[in-house]
């Protein structure tokens, strides 16, 4: 767990592979809690859940599923039609209406200015403190030395040797990452003061963070998904960040960026070579992290009745695809899932091989994944069959 946490901490976002069943869905909660800095070594799956149903419910995680007829306008924003909440019928007009993704990336923002108010407001609180002191903070190459300043009610960051200053609403803008100008680097240098002198945690820390989960997100057209935001996906071109860019949005002509405490955990599976493939566009954005199907989770999980049996199973359909496999491909990444295997008793086991396990090897030899003979699969189903 720790190194798929680490990556999407470092990339902003992570798509995790694999075989149908290896647990790329089951695994994202896992994930997105850690990203809230949640403790997730020693909960119990029924007490992590919990704690993951109130992160949606509090808005701090969204979950979407991709599909074919997923569109921009149902993801971002689009004009919908109002509805009377009195009749439930139609008006006859429409609005501008915001989708999951753009939802998702206000709150983010939202509570990012939330922690900005807050330590100017300490600042305000403790003037008497900071107003006499100089300090010099690192940005990027270049070192500066900055004085704070107060007349009345506006207080001034005066960088020393330019004798430029910024007030509040510059350094908010620096803060949300909207404005570029050449004295970006002062502005920084104060938020970042701004933070650590008012005791508060770093302004993009864990519990301001925002996880947003897109399950089969390669089901879906992706660029025709996320349109223009493609590039604002860029960690370093999200706001807050060096290079940041916003876009007008179509729809409601407003300015638009990707906040640096939004993480996007997309899942897809590996197997399916009947829809389309995330493009090189969409690849260089994120991180890709392989999920294997693991025998050690049928020993960690199943009942100890049919442990033994599952396992047995287990390896013969490994066998069977390691040996089997179309040359183009890897058998580790299309061995069927462990989570097909995990059962209470085996009338629960026969019933997965006949109705799950068995269909989709079928569909695996109809796809060209493992290229076996129909006589020859019959007689391993009769094998797999009569040793449960």
């Amino acid at each position: 767990m720790h190194k798929e946490v680490q990556l999407l901490k470092e990339k902003r976002n992570l798509i995790l592979t694999g075989a149908p069943g290896t647990g790329k869905t089951y695994k994202t909660a896992e994930i997105a809690l850690a990203i809230l800095g949640k403790d997730i070594l020693n909960k119990s799956r029924e007490d992590l859940m919990a704690e993951y149903r109130e992160a949606i419910k509090d808005g701090y995680i969204a979950f979407t599923t991709f599909h074919q007829s997923m569109d921009y306008e149902e993801f971002v924003e689009g004009l919908k039609p109002d509805i009377d909440e009195k009749t439930n019928q139609g008006t006859g007009t429409y609005s501008v209406k915001n989708g999951i993704f753009k939802k998702i990336c206000e709150q983010a923002f939202s509570l990012r200015m939330e922690v900005f108010n807050i330590a100017w407001q300490k600042l305000i609180e403790n003037l008497s403190k900071f107003k006499t002191i100089k300090w010099k903070a690192n940005s990027d190459t270049n070192e500066y030395e900055f004085k704070l300043s107060s007349k009345g009610n506006n207080i001034e960051f005066i960088h020393v040797e330019s004798r430029h200053s910024v007030n509040k609403e510059e350094i908010e803008e620096t803060y949300r990452g909207v404005k570029q100008q050449y004295h970006l680097g002062y502005k920084k240098c104060v938020v970042d003061y701004l933070i650590e002198k008012c005791d508060l945690k770093e302004y993009n820390h864990e519990e301001y963070n925002h996880v947003l989960i897109i399950d089969e997100i390669n089901r879906g057209n992706v660029s025709k998904i996320f349109g223009e935001l493609i590039t604002l996906l860029e960690k370093d071109k999200r706001y807050g960040e060096t290079n940041v860019i916003e876009v007008t949005l179509p729809y409601s002509q407003k300015n638009f960026s990707v906040p640096n405490n939004l993480y996007i955990i997309g899942t897809m599976n590996s197997a399916d070579r009947s829809i389309g493939h995330i493009d090189y566009a969409i690849r260089r954005r994120f991180a890709f992290y392989s999920i294997k199907s693991d025998v050690n989770v049928i020993e960690e999980k199943c009942n100890d009745k049919v442990k033994e049996k599952a396992k047995s199973l287990f390896k013969n359909i490994e066998k069977l695809i390691q040996e089997n496999i179309n040359s183009d491909l890897d058998a580790e990444d299309l061995m069927i899932g462990h989570s097909y295997f995990l059962c209470e008793n085996i009338d629960e086991l026969k019933a997965k091989l006949e109705y799950e396990i068995i269909p989709l090897v079928k569909e695996y030899n109809n796809d060209g994944i493992i290229t076996v003979e129909r006589e020859k699969l019959k007689e391993e189903f009769n094998k797999w069959r009569n040793n449960i």
